[in-house]
């Protein structure tokens, strides 16, 4: 099964931050049927707080195409931000990690630049 992986931003992590990122993607599996499934966020440098989860997002991802593309889908991002509430949610999610399983690798995805400067 394919699924994209959002990891809170380490510089951001509090119980009141990660609570509110855990809420939006309920929002967000609510609103769009998805099954995202949180996880125990490990490190080999430091330990971390038990509150401090990485979320598996289930859905269709499209193939690799061998282009290097490091932006999320415009309807990923769309998806992500169309369940924030505020402006504070999207920056919030803005600022996570985002990527891509495949069964060889781990991609990393990011929102365009544009999208983050616009407030």
């Amino acid at each position: 099964m394919n699924y994209m992986i959002c990891i809170p931003s380490p510089q951001m992590v509090s119980r009141d931050n990660c609570e509110r990122i855990h809420n939006i993607l309920a929002r967000m599996s609510e609103v769009y049927k998805l099954n995202i499934v949180p996880e125990q966020v490990k490190t080999k440098m430091s330990q971390t707080p038990d509150y401090y989860k990485k979320y598996r997002i289930y859905k269709e991802i499209k193939e690799r195409d061998g282009n290097g593309e490091a932006y999320l889908l415009q309807e990923e991002e769309e998806m992500i931000l169309s369940v924030c509430r505020n402006p504070e949610e999207v920056e919030l999610m803005k600022s996570c990690t985002y990527a891509y399983q495949y069964p060889a690798n781990l991609v990393l995805k990011s929102f365009r630049e544009e999208k983050r400067e616009r407030r």
